[in-house]
């Protein structure tokens, strides 16, 4: 494997990055260690808003997003017609339990002060195989 040299302002670094790999032990191919899986849905009108949380709070560099999603929750309907025009977005992301308690308070924060959007968060344990 080749070296790689990071140089920093201070010093400059060489290591021999380790070969990834899987349980089948090919090391082109190293599983993301993810733990938990994170789904958000919620109006179009706070995706801007969850992006800017994430990046402020370095969580969910990695994620799926579904735009256009409909659906009836709590709040009211969106489902993308001329009686309920809107509709969500929902955000896949898996993450680690740090990650993850770090989203949930940026569920609760942003559903604090949106009170009557509908935000809905749902957390389940997850393997990547």
């Amino acid at each position: 494997m080749d070296k790689i040299k990071l140089e920093t302002k201070k010093e400059r670094v060489d290591f021999t990055p380790a070969p990834l790999k899987s349980k089948k032990g090919d090391p082109q191919f190293a599983p993301a260690g993810a733990v938990r899986r994170v789904e958000i849905i919620c109006t179009q009108a706070l995706e801007e808003d969850f992006m800017q949380a994430f990046a402020e709070r370095r969580v969910a560099a990695r994620y799926t997003k579904l735009a256009g999603v409909m659906g009836a929750g709590y709040s009211n309907p969106c489902l993308g017609d001329a009686i309920w025009p809107q509709l969500n977005t929902m955000f896949i992301i898996y993450c680690t339990e740090d990650d993850c308690a770090t989203i949930k308070d940026i569920v609760w924060d942003l559903r604090d002060k949106y009170r009557t959007e509908g935000i809905a968060c749902f957390v389940s344990s997850a393997e990547e195989v």
